[in-house]
């Protein structure tokens, strides 16, 4: 038996490192290609031809979309943009207006589409009156084919445009649902399954950028840090098991034990046909505009019409489906084995994972994992939000966590779990470790 550590998005975040977390992963993306790797996005565009994908029609498309969304959805960005004003300083300022006015617009969208619901007594009536094939909708209204004003659709340009060009909590809240990059590599995924090919290119080219960008953004930590200790990662003992849900090889440069990258990492790539997982030698020196002239290009041919008689190359990077894509045969023995650290630790600490729906392939492993200690480590691990989702992956009700202090850190505890509100650069990571 022996003690694991897990990592996820949060850890990165760390000051010192500070790479974004998905809410502001697409717009740092869009600034990334804009300016210093224009470069990269223009070698990755000419090696797919026929592309049409561009992120300035993706914001557009995703704000006509709006209201094909249910209320559900709906009242969840009203949420999102509530809480975001929240942590704006002075109420009155312009950018507290501007959010309520988002939360207002759409909690007024959510309002009209709950408003049209037929409810259970008319359906049946309809049903008497004029017969089962004339009771079929469930709304008086057909949201999907209804527009928005163009003041709507300006305040939201306004605002997502803003979310590209510089952060605030109102576009940054926006932004996180509506221009989510891990949700249109999912989408986008799926082309390689459906067989259609402006999907599956477009897939190329957003991974591959995302790459690029992730890549560059590493060798710059690595630059400003190589002089000094890297924040949190120095600090790990050498001979430490772990699990890692980031692309980033931080981890695996400072610990000599296993480390299981289970989404896959920045070192990587797949070739579809034959499923082929081939290595990215140096990666934390590559160029990677030569990388993409003499690796990625190459191995492209969309000269076949049928999407499964062609060739493909994308980052070894996993989308975080519920349900895992296999990319490589290799990604099924790392997750088999990553479900046996877990079941075989006697003691688990978890740092900057958030359990999001999304990644429930691994919160299921963590719910299978057997009983054993858990230290669950986020700024947020107190609020209501994280408690809930940590309490479907454990089983734990917030009404049996109590208040208590480890390490001179606010924590609560309940049975075998204890959630402590801090940055990974805050805790004593080998006191947890060993404790």
């Amino acid at each position: 038996m022996s003690n694991l550590l897990i990592t996820g998005a949060g850890v990165d975040k760390t000051a010192g490192i500070e790479f974004p977390l998905a809410e502001r992963l697409l717009p740092e993306l869009y600034s990334f290609i804009k300016g210093e790797g224009a470069g990269f996005e223009k070698e990755v565009r000419a090696a797919i031809p026929g592309l049409r994908f561009d992120f300035t029609k993706f914001i557009n498309a995703e704000i006509d979309a709006i209201t094909s969304k249910d209320q559900e959805e709906l009242r969840k960005i009203v949420d999102i943009v509530k809480t975001a004003i929240e942590t704006i300083d002075d109420p009155d300022s312009l950018l507290s207006k501007r959010g309520h006015v988002i939360a207002t617009l759409f909690d007024k969208m959510a309002s009209i589409q709950e408003s049209s619901q037929i409810d259970d007594t008319t359906h049946l009536l309809i049903q008497e009156a004029f017969g089962e094939e004339y009771a079929e909708s469930d709304f008086v209204i057909d949201m999907h084919k209804v527009s928005l004003s163009d003041t709507f659709k300006t305040i939201l340009k306004t605002t997502l445009r803003e979310s590209l060009e510089d952060s605030n909590p109102v576009s940054d809240a926006m932004a996180s649902h509506l221009l989510d990059i891990e949700q249109l590599l999912i989408q986008q995924f799926l082309g390689f399954y459906s067989g259609r090919p402006f999907i599956v290119k477009q897939y190329i080219y957003i991974s591959w950028c995302l790459w690029g960008f992730l890549v560059t953004k590493q060798q710059e930590v690595l630059r400003s840090s190589a002089a000094l200790e890297m924040p949190f990662y120095a600090d790990l003992p050498e001979d430490l098991s772990a699990i890692t849900l980031n692309y980033t090889t931080f981890l695996k440069n400072h610990v000599a034990g296993e480390v299981i990258h289970f989404h896959g990492g920045l070192a990587e790539y797949v070739r579809m046909d034959t499923r082929q997982l081939l290595p990215i030698e140096n990666i934390s020196k590559l160029n990677i505009i030569e990388f993409a002239r003499n690796q990625i290009s190459p191995n492209l041919d969309f000269s076949q019409s049928n999407v499964f008689d062609q060739k493909h190359v994308i980052p070894s990077l996993v989308p975080p489906l519920k349900l895992k894509p296999v990319l490589s045969h290799k990604y099924i023995d790392l997750w088999a084995r990553a479900s046996l650290l877990v079941r075989e630790a006697e003691k688990i600490v978890v740092i900057g994972y958030s359990f999001n729906n999304a990644d429930e392939h691994f919160n299921d492993i963590l719910r299978n994992g057997g009983d054993k200690q858990y230290d669950i480590v986020a700024p947020d691990a107190h609020s209501d939000r994280f408690i809930r989702r940590m309490g479907k992956v454990f089983s734990i009700p917030a009404d049996n966590l109590v208040s208590t202090i480890i390490g001179g850190l606010n924590a609560k505890s309940a049975g075998r779990v204890r959630l402590i509100a801090a940055r990974a650069d805050e805790i004593d990571i080998k006191t947890l470790l060993s404790g």
